[in-house]
């Protein structure tokens, strides 16, 4: 039962597919040919695995960057000024969230 409610959900969720409905409007108002679009698609595959090959050949980042451009940071906790983190500091969160 659990398999049929997946596979419908999946089924309602591929039929609004903004990826498939792009596809078909394209091939539909001749703006590229299957074949074009096969070609356009393996490019981006090669682009990804160069991008994935790029990654993992770099070192990791040290943990001091752990938090940078993560999220934005209004009322000024994350980083001091001296760049140190906050979140290291017990009272970091601290009037921030009520739970």
């Amino acid at each position: 039962m659990i398999g049929s409610i997946l596979a419908d959900e999946k089924a309602h969720y591929a039929a609004r597919d903004p990826i498939t409905a792009l596809k078909k409007y394209i091939l539909e108002n001749n703006l590229a040919t299957e074949q074009e679009l096969k070609a356009i698609h393996k490019k981006i595959d090669e682009l990804v695995e160069d991008a994935v090959e790029f990654a993992d050949e770099r070192p990791l980042p040290p943990r001091s960057q752990l938090l940078e451009n993560v999220f934005a940071d209004p009322k000024g906790f994350g980083i001091r000024p001296d760049g140190s983190y906050r979140c290291a500091d017990p009272k970091f969160t601290q009037g921030t969230a009520h739970v």
